[in-house]
This record gives C-alpha cells, sequence and structure tokens, in this order.
C-alpha cells in the first residue's frame, strides 16, 4: 500500500480531477444499482479506465522525472486522454440521466430567464434572424467542438507541456462539473421547449451548411434519425450549465493567461460562440450566467495548484 501511494505523486492535479470524477461516477452507478440494467458492466468499464490512464500517467511521469527517453506513443496517450475520457463520459452521463433523472427542469430556466429579462432572450432575437446570419453563427458553433483540441494542439507542438498540463486541468474540470450538472439539473434547451424543434429548419434557415450541422450536431446528442417523432425523449439533457461556455472561456482566458497570440482569434470567436448558443436556441441565457460562475471556480484552484510552475512559466 505504502509503494502504491509513492506512485500518487506522479499524477497532476489534472489527472487527480480525472480520477476522482471517475470515482464518483462509479460510487452513483453502484449505489443506484438496482436502478441501473448492466450496471456491473459500466463499472467494469469505469475501473478499467481508471486503471489504465493511471498506469499511462504514472510510467510518463516517472521517465519525464528520471530524464529517461520516453515514446512519442506514450507521450501522446499521457498528453490526449483527456479527449477519450470526455466523450465517453458524456455518453455515460446520458445513460445515466436518462435512467435517474428522467424529469426535466427546463420550466425552471425559462422562469429565472424571464425573471432577469422580462422575456425569452430566443424568442426576441428570432426577429434579428436572417439565413446569412444564421449560416455563420451555425459554422461559429460547430467549431466549438474542435477548439479544444486545436489549443491543445497549439502547446503541444510547441512543447509547452506544463502549460498544456494547466490547460487540461482547467477543460477537465470544467467538463466534468457540467456533466454534473446535468445530472442534478437535466434540460434539454429552448429548441425543444420555446420553439418547436421539427420546425427549426424551417423556422431558423441558413444557406448551404446549417441542415447537415444541425443533423451533425443532433446525432452527437443522440437525437437520431431526423425526423423523430418525440426528440425531447432522447435528447441529451445538457442545456445547463453550458459547457460551450465554461470551455470556451477556459481557452479564451488561457491564451490570454499564457501569453499566446492565438488570444487574438479566440477573444473574439468566444463572444460570437457564446451569442450562437443563444441564437441558435441551444442554450437560456441563465446556462450561460452558471457557466460563468464554473468558470470563475475553476480558475481559482487552477491557479493554486500550478502556481509554481506558472512563475516559472511566466518569467
Amino acid at each position: 500500500m505504502k509503494k502504491l501511494f509513492s506512485y500518487l505523486k506522479y499524477q497532476e492535479a489534472n489527472d487527480y480531477v480525472n480520477q476522482l470524477f471517475i470515482a464518483a461516477i462509479t460510487f452513483l452507478v453502484i449505489i443506484n444499482h438496482s436502478k441501473i440494467e448492466s450496471w456491473y458492466l459500466i463499472v467494469l468499464l469505469n475501473i478499467t479506465l481508471s486503471l489504465t490512464t493511471g498506469y499511462i500517467t504514472i510510467i510518463y511521469e516517472i521517465k519525464h522525472k528520471s530524464h529517461e527517453k520516453t515514446s512519442g506513443i506514450l507521450r501522446i496517450l499521457r498528453f490526449w486522454y483527456p479527449v477519450f475520457t470526455i466523450l465517453f463520459f458524456f455518453k455515460e452521463i446520458y445513460v445515466i440521466m436518462i435512467i435517474l433523472t428522467p424529469v426535466l427542469n427546463d420550466t425552471i430556466l425559462i422562469n429565472i430567464d424571464r425573471k432577469i429579462f422580462g422575456l425569452d432572450p430566443t424568442v426576441y432575437l428570432f426577429r434579428f434572424s436572417n439565413p446569412l446570419l444564421t449560416e455563420f453563427l451555425q459554422i461559429i458553433y460547430i467549431l466549438f467542438y474542435l477548439m479544444p483540441v486545436i489549443y491543445a494542439l497549439e502547446l503541444y507542438l510547441w512543447k509547452r507541456y506544463d502549460e498544456l498540463k494547466y490547460a487540461t486541468f482547467l477543460i477537465l474540470t470544467g467538463f466534468y462539473l457540467s456533466f454534473f450538472g446535468y445530472l442534478i439539473l437535466p434540460a434539454i434547451g429552448p429548441r425543444f421547449t420555446l420553439h418547436s424543434f421539427s420546425e427549426l429548419n424551417n423556422e431558423l434557415p441558413g444557406l448551404f451548411l446549417t441542415n447537415t450541422l444541425r443533423d451533425i450536431i443532433n446525432f452527437g446528442e443522440s437525437i437520431y434519425p431526423p425526423d423523430i417523432k418525440n426528440p425531447e425523449v432522447v435528447a441529451q439533457r445538457d442545456a445547463f450549465p453550458s459547457g460551450h461556455n465554461i470551455i470556451i472561456t477556459f481557452i479564451t482566458y488561457c491564451s490570454f493567461r499564457l501569453k499566446s497570440k492565438s488570444f487574438r482569434f479566440y477573444l473574439p470567436y468566444s463572444m460570437l460562440m457564446i451569442f450562437s448558443t443563444v441564437y441558435l436556441r441551444y442554450h437560456y441565457v441563465i446556462d450561460l450566467i452558471a457557466g460563468i460562475g464554473i468558470s470563475v471556480l475553476t480558475i481559482i484552484p487552477g491557479e493554486f495548484f500550478f502556481r509554481h510552475k506558472l512563475k516559472n512559466i511566466l518569467k
């Protein structure tokens, strides 16, 4: 046991976030096993993922700190495993919430928006819609799914590994906190509740790519085929908080904090992307406000855990 704990020093804060999230979700599944069919398979997959990612990070860090040569494959696995875990748990959370939290809470979010603004923001923005703007914002919106990878590549290719660990801590924590948010307050968003999902392409048309991009996003959120009669029954309950807002805020902040020239791109992109989430009817404004709160609460411990590395990096 003592030897096991000695290996933990080779894990970084971002790795601990990953392990803690896996433990929390696995515990949730175990205590609700009577409601979840084949629950043991989920537990087995989670344990396997925990051991695998732990082994990869420990082996890499031992070799790195001993100044041993590390293989390119091991380095890729060490820094890029979060891409897989985020995608994996995005779907696992969906399976769990469909079973454990079948009641939607969109009415609560709608009422909060109305109390703040005196109206429904997505309905209000409809008066300013036009196909060119819709096409542009739909492209902006779907590009978000590439942004974490693009930013990570920027740091990885320039061998800014400590900065990458810091950015990974923020992004992993942001994703995992948003996943818990989906479980606590599941909601599907205004495109289903305040508007007609089946009429979206007619009400908010684009030019050339909009419908195809929407179908791709719908598929990723478990809505298929496109003509399904009750999409709200199967849709991902991922409106609150806005993961898009959280992650793009972190990327923009990191590019500024780490003095990256890419900040000039991410700042205007982030503002357009955040606006697109409401204009395109994916989120209520309260989802964005909650995302800002989570971002601030995550940046504070990030600055603490990586304060020594950031001090050396930013000399």
